[in-house]
């Protein structure tokens, strides 16, 4: 653990200690399930950390962008003149913005809390993605299970045969 990491683990857990000071009674069925998990999988709080961190960092990037692209059309630069023709023959139109580059996630050298922190969420992301995308494909049997649409046959198609294509 470097210092980055400490710091990074530090910060979220003054985060949690100014929520759990301020925030409503938890709920105790949902508390003692949550102590039953992490039980039973006592790696979790370490990748939990991991993910809030760089979910967090994603929100901070996100937030930045927005206050951007916000400036610029407070700036007049979302308002484009001359059509759309007038921008095919070089009409007036706002320049593109530069891109800033994503910075990639702070990894130390050997590893490291922050240096897995983007790998573990990404893990964390990509299964919930997955899941959704499973229970998508058995959500809609009733769908799935609907009759083809019925030929037209008999049909006049004014002399154009289909058969062909």
């Amino acid at each position: 653990m470097d210092h980055n990491d400490r710091q990074a683990i530090e910060g979220l857990f003054h985060k949690l200690a100014t929520v759990e000071q301020s925030a409503p009674a938890r709920d105790a069925e949902a508390e003692a399930f949550i102590s039953q998990r992490i039980g039973r999988q006592p790696g979790a709080p370490y990748f939990m950390a991991q993910t809030i961190v760089v979910q967090e960092q994603a929100l901070e990037q996100a937030q930045a962008r927005i206050e951007q692209l916000e400036s610029q059309v407070r700036q007049g630069g979302g308002a484009q003149q001359g059509g759309f023709f007038g921008k095919l023959f070089g009409g007036a139109s706002a320049p593109a913005a530069p891109r800033r580059p994503v910075a990639p996630p702070a990894q130390a050298g050997g590893g490291g809390f922050l240096a897995g922190a983007a790998q573990t969420a990404m893990g964390v992301a990509g299964g919930m993605m997955l899941a959704n995308a499973i229970g998508g494909m058995f959500a809609g049997e009733a769908e799935a299970a609907e009759a083809p649409a019925e030929d037209d046959m008999g049909f006049d198609d004014g002399g154009f045969d289909d058969s062909e294509f």
